[in-house]
């Protein structure tokens, strides 16, 4: 009997555990919003062909995809001078000029081609050999990432990709990652060459061109691509363009890493003893600055390894990591990975090896982490070189890139952080009878800043004034004794037709809670939703001009907290319906009473907003009870 007792006790416990946790769930789902499931692109990119900063105008090729109140990104991919002389020194940045300026805004009006915003511009941007683009964030209330995120990949070409850019007004839920790596500037890719030699004096130079085509002999292999342009005769070779890894020199020299704020690894040199027997490695990518934070770069691509045998083998240069920006008041890592890591370079066999490329940029203006997520912006590993026993042949590995940049609005959270630079790639294979090795070089780790003040305009650009005549001054919502007061404040009233409450309740239901018609010389007005949900209840005003324009506020979040079982009712007094709100801890029980105590209407709550069809009631004053809670109920 004694053991039968005990059974019984343990399984009355596990059964309240068991409720206890029902309950705590079915809280914590009630108090979340509904979330927005993302993945794969979720940006829009538009090249960028003019700016006029008179009216903070931005002019693109194509606005497809385009919203007005969406936030955008304008950043610049390139334009940096550098030392083009065939010496140590090419590559070495002479002016940055405006590669990597960029800033955050709000689109107020698209006209055309021409793109509006609400603040004038901070930065200075060169569209025609710049290479700037206008990336469209994903900005919705709240999102779930059901399947990776990732980056349209860098393609310099048309200017456009290599960023992520994602702002939710409330949470942000990883339930798969978010990656930019190998999206930024690309590797050098592989050219094959013929097997011509000359080791006095050898292809010691810093640049050739890269681009002739097989079967001709390439004395350089082809430079990592970086913040500058590089002319297609200098294309090749061993000197580093700016951020971008050198190419190996011939022969079978290996290809330097990427760089980002510091600088990528040098690539395996030739270390044979016999035949193309000369070191001529590629340089890693140079370190760039970062103007205090005013810019942000991608990672440089790694240098491609010179090749004459193997072509299927080699892959080239890694490329870089891409940019990663991510705005939300919280976000729930489940220990996911958001990433802008280098590629690796390409491994080779009895040839030279690809570098690495640079880890790019991530910022995070996040207030709480939870279930912490893992950030990277990891540079990748140079290109591991087999020897393949050849007798008296031995070439280096390729360089590793070099970790790249994260940057925190606050304080850097508690959470797994790695900027480490990319490994040197190791040589395997290689014969006793070879000279001395001519190892690679790792990259050099990158850099994590806390209390990062991102690039943001507040200025508002007079220009838009004009597009956008009803101005709104303010906009504000208020839990005032349960209900939500709203109030908002325009200028230049005449203009304006209509104005919507438009509401999201914690269910994620979109409604309008009330059209008010404009009057031409009101400037203030209010409203009362009198039916707030429990949780989250977020309002956005939206104004209809009289030609029939439409202009959106921002959201405005109030939250409902019902202690366990409390609840409100509306309307109040009421006819033949009313809907109930609160925090029921379920199964619960409503009973409708008239003053004397007899019931009229008894039913069990299965939720926690529950509109109820009244049976018909004499007017008077009645008493409605749900657990131990008791509340009037007049009916008219």
């Amino acid at each position: 009997m004694k053991s039968l007792n005990s059974l019984l006790q343990a399984l009355l416990a596990i059964l309240k555990k068991r409720v206890a946790v029902f309950i705590f769930c079915l809280l914590i789902s009630f108090y979340s919003i509904a979330q927005t499931p993302i993945q794969g692109v979720v940006n829009t990119y538009h090249k960028v062909i003019d700016i006029v900063p008179s009216k903070a105008c931005i002019v693109v090729e194509d606005p497809t995809g385009l919203n007005i109140n969406s936030m955008v990104m304008l950043v610049q991919m390139k334009g940096a001078d550098i030392n083009t002389t065939n010496t140590s020194a090419f590559g070495d940045i002479t002016n940055i000029n405006n590669a990597g300026n960029y800033e955050i805004g709000t689109i107020c009006f698209i006209k055309d081609d021409s793109v509006f915003l609400f603040h004038t511009f901070l930065n200075n941007y060169t569209p025609t050999n710049g290479k700037v683009q206008l990336v469209q964030f994903a900005d919705g209330v709240s999102f779930n990432v059901v399947n990776t995120v990732t980056a349209l990949p860098w393609d310099s070409a048309t200017g456009l990709g290599g960023v992520i850019a994602i702002h939710a007004d409330l949470s942000i839920t990883l339930n798969a990652g978010i990656d930019a790596s190998g999206s930024g500037y690309k590797g050098g890719p592989l050219v094959h060459s013929g097997s011509f030699c000359n080791n006095s004096p050898g292809a010691n130079g810093y640049v050739y061109n890269g681009t002739v085509s097989t079967p001709s002999t390439q004395n350089g292999a082809r430079k990592g691509e970086g913040v500058a342009f590089v002319s297609a005769v200098q294309s090749g070779g061993r000197g580093a363009p700016a951020n971008g890894g050198g190419g190996g020199n011939n022969h079978n020299n290996s290809g330097g890493g990427g760089g980002n704020l510091v600088s990528g690894g040098l690539g395996g040199g030739n270390s044979s003893s016999t035949g193309c027997s000369l070191t001529f490695q590629g340089f890693g990518g140079k370190a760039l600055s970062s103007s205090g934070g005013q810019k942000i770069f991608m990672g440089g691509g790694g240098g491609a390894g010179h090749n004459n045998n193997n072509a299927i083998v080699t892959t080239g240069g890694g490329n870089g990591g891409g940019i990663v920006f991510i705005w939300a008041n919280s976000i729930d890592g489940n220990s996911q990975l958001i990433r802008a890591n280098g590629g690796s370079g390409g491994n080779s066999l009895a040839d030279g090896a690809g570098g690495g490329g640079a880890g790019g940029t991530v910022i995070m203006h996040i207030t709480n982490y939870t279930s912490t997520p893992i950030i990277e912006a990891v540079g990748g590993n140079g290109g591991n070189s087999n020897d393949g026993g050849n007798i008296q042949q031995c070439f280096g590995g390729g360089g590793g890139g070099s970790g790249g940049a994260i940057y925190f609005t606050g304080s850097i959270p508690s959470i797994t952080t790695s900027i480490d630079g990319g490994l040197a790639g190791a040589e395997t294979g290689s014969d006793p009878g070879c000279n001395p090795p001519q190892p690679a070089q790792p990259g050099s780790n990158g850099n994590i800043f806390s209390n990062y003040t991102f690039t943001r305009s507040t200025s508002p650009a007079a220009y838009c004034r004009f597009l956008l005549p009803v101005k709104l001054l303010s906009f504000n919502a208020a839990l005032i004794n349960k209900k939500v007061e709203i109030d908002w404040m325009v200028e230049n009233p005449e203009l304006a037709k209509h104005y919507l409450i438009e509401k999201i309740n914690s269910n994620n239901e979109r409604s309008v809670l009330t059209t008010i018609i404009a009057n031409d010389v009101q400037r203030n007005y209010t409203t009362i939703d009198n039916n707030p949900t429990p949780g989250n209840n977020l309002y956005r005003l939206k104004i209809i001009e009289k030609d029939n324009s439409v202009t959106y506020s921002e959201y405005k979040q109030v939250f409902i907290n019902y202690p366990a079982n409390q609840f409100s009712v509306y309307p109040n007094p009421a006819t033949n319906k009313i809907t109930i709100n609160g925090n029921f801890v379920v199964p619960v029980v409503m009973r409708l009473t008239d003053i004397s105590g007899k019931l009229i209407l008894q039913q069990q709550l299965s939720g926690n907003s529950i509109t109820i069809n009244l049976p018909p009631l004499s007017p008077g004053i009645y008493l409605l009870g749900i657990g131990e809670k008791t509340q009037k109920l007049i009916i008219h």
